[in-house]
C-alpha cells in the first residue's frame, strides 16, 4: 500500500490495516486491494494506539481523549470521552462492552462503551514502584516523570486486565473490584538505569553523579575507531532503562506474554501443583507406620514412609502392598508422592532381589500418571535418566543368565540324547 504521508504501523484486522500518524490522522487501507479506503481526522494531537473491537475502531490520543470511528456504516467520529490527561494507551475488552484507558498520570480507567460513562478507575502511580535514575536530582518518591501504563491487554474473560509501562513491574488488576491482584518484576538487572528507588548519596557530587562522568585517565588521548572522526563512540554515557513494551494474554488464560527491554518473557500458570491433607498429620513416625501396615492400611503407609523419607520404611511400606492392589494405591497419591516413589523404585531396582515386582510398581506409575509426569519433565531427568539405565542393566544381566541357561538345558539335552543313543546300541 502507498501512504499518502509519512505513518506509523498500528493495528492489523480482518484484511484490514490501519495506521496512525504524527500528522494526527488515522489511514484505513483494504490490504487485498491496497487501495486506501478513508482518512479519519478529529484528533488534535499524536495517535498513541488504534483497537478494533465489532466494526467500531478505538483510538487514544495526546489531546486527552478516546474516539469512536464507526467504520462500516458512516465516516466520522461517533463518540468521544474526555479525559483529564494525556492518553498513553487504549484496550477493548474481548465481548466489546468495555475500553480501558490509561492516561500519562498513571491511572488506568474504564468506561462502558454502550452507555459511555466511567464504571471504575485504577490510580497506578504507587504500583508503578518509580525508581530513581542517575540524573533526577530528587527522590523517587517525588518526582513522577516517565511512570505510566503504555500497554494494556484484557484477559480472555475481561476479568482481569494487564498493565505495563515505563517501569520494571508489570500489574495484573482485577477490573471488577479495581484492586491490583499481583505486580510482577521484569528485572533486577543493576545495569538498566532507574533501578533502584534510593541512590548512595557518596555517588553524588556537585558537578553530578558519577556514574555519568568520565573517569578515563587517559587525559584526552583517546584511541579512535577506525573511520571515527568525533572521539570514541563506543562509550556509553547513558544507562538504558527497563520498559514494557507490550503485554498479551493467551487465549486460554493460562499464560500472557511481554515484550521488554530484557527480551521476551511468558509467564504460565502452573497447574501441577498438588495440595495433600496428609501432610498436615503431625504423628509421622515409624511407629505410626507400622500401626498403619497391621490395620491394613497401605496408602497411609506408603505416605507415611515417603514423608520419613528413609529407604528401610520405603521398602517396608512398598514390599507390604499386594500386587493386585499396586494400581489402586497408586491412583490415589497425589504427583508429588508419585514423584518420591519413583524416585526410590529407580534406585531399588539395581538392588532389589523382586525385579517383578518393583517393574509392576514402574508400569502402573508410568500409566496413571503418564500426562502429569509429562508436565513437569524438566525435574525428572535425573530420575528417568536412573530408572532407565537400572533397566537396562538389569536387562543385559537377565539376557546374559538366560543365554547361559539357555546353553546349559541345550547341553544336558544333547548328553541326555548321546546317553540314550548308547544304550540302545548296547
Amino acid at each position: 500500500v502507498h501512504a499518502p504521508m509519512m505513518l506509523q504501523t498500528g493495528t492489523l484486522f480482518l484484511g484490514y490495516i490501519r495506521l496512525y500518524a504524527g500528522t494526527f490522522q488515522i489511514c484505513t487501507w483494504n490490504l487485498q486491494t491496497g487501495k486506501l479506503l478513508e482518512v479519519l481526522s478529529g484528533h488534535e494531537g499524536p495517535v498513541t494506539n488504534v483497537r478494533f473491537s465489532q466494526g467500531v475502531l478505538v483510538s487514544s490520543s495526546w489531546d486527552k481523549t478516546v474516539r469512536f470511528w464507526d467504520t462500516f456504516e458512516s465516516k466520522g467520529t461517533t463518540d468521544s470521552l474526555q479525559l483529564s490527561s494525556d492518553c498513553t494507551t487504549v484496550a477493548v475488552r474481548p465481548d466489546g462492552n468495555q475500553v480501558a484507558v490509561a492516561t500519562l498520570n498513571s491511572d488506568i480507567t474504564f468506561y462502558d462503551m454502550k452507555a459511555g460513562v466511567t464504571v471504575g478507575s485504577i490510580e497506578g502511580r504507587k504500583d508503578l514502584w518509580p525508581g530513581r535514575s542517575s540524573q533526577d536530582l530528587i527522590s523517587a518518591k517525588s518526582q513522577e516523570r516517565n511512570r505510566c501504563f503504555t500497554t494494556l491487554c484484557y484477559s480472555a474473560d475481561g476479568s482481569v486486565i494487564l498493565a505495563g509501562g515505563h517501569s520494571k513491574f508489570i500489574c495484573i488488576y482485577n477490573v471488577a473490584q479495581t484492586v491490583l491482584l499481583k505486580r510482577f518484576e521484569v528485572s533486577r538487572n543493576l545495569s538498566y538505569d532507574a533501578m533502584l528507588q534510593f541512590l548512595r548519596s557518596d555517588n553524588m557530587t556537585d558537578q553530578g553523579a558519577l556514574d555519568l562522568m568520565d573517569t578515563d585517565e587517559s587525559h584526552g588521548q583517546e584511541i579512535a575507531l577506525p573511520g571515527v572522526a568525533k572521539g570514541d563512540f563506543s562509550k556509553r554515557r547513558t544507562k538504558p532503562v527497563i520498559k514494557v513494551h507490550s503485554v498479551e494474554f493467551c487465549p486460554t488464560g493460562q499464560s500472557w506474554c511481554s515484550a521488554t527491554t530484557e527480551g521476551l518473557l511468558i509467564y504460565s500458570l502452573d497447574d501441577t501443583i498438588s495440595f495433600s491433607p496428609v501432610d498436615l498429620d503431625i504423628d509421622v513416625t515409624p511407629g505410626a507406620l507400622r500401626i498403619a501396615l497391621k490395620k491394613g492400611e497401605n496408602t497411609k503407609a506408603l505416605v507415611i514412609a515417603l514423608r520419613l523419607n528413609t529407604s528401610e520404611y520405603l521398602i517396608e511400606a512398598v514390599e507390604c502392598v499386594p500386587i493386585d492392589t499396586i494400581s489402586l494405591i497408586v491412583t490415589s497419591l497425589p504427583l508429588d508422592y508419585v514423584i518420591k516413589l519413583l524416585d526410590f523404585l529407580a534406585r531399588q531396582l539395581s538392588e532389589t532381589q523382586h525385579l517383578h515386582f518393583y517393574v509392576s510398581w514402574v508400569t502402573v506409575i508410568l500409566t496413571v500418571h503418564g500426562q502429569g509426569l509429562k508436565k513437569r519433565s524438566p525435574e525428572l531427568t535425573t530420575v528417568m535418566n536412573t530408572l532407565i539405565s537400572n533397566l537396562l542393566g538389569e536387562t543385559k544381566s537377565l539376557a546374559k543368565l538366560c543365554d547361559s541357561n539357555s546353553y546349559s538345558l541345550d547341553l544336558i539335552n544333547a548328553a541326555n540324547m548321546r546317553n540314550c543313543s548308547g544304550v540302545t546300541t548296547m
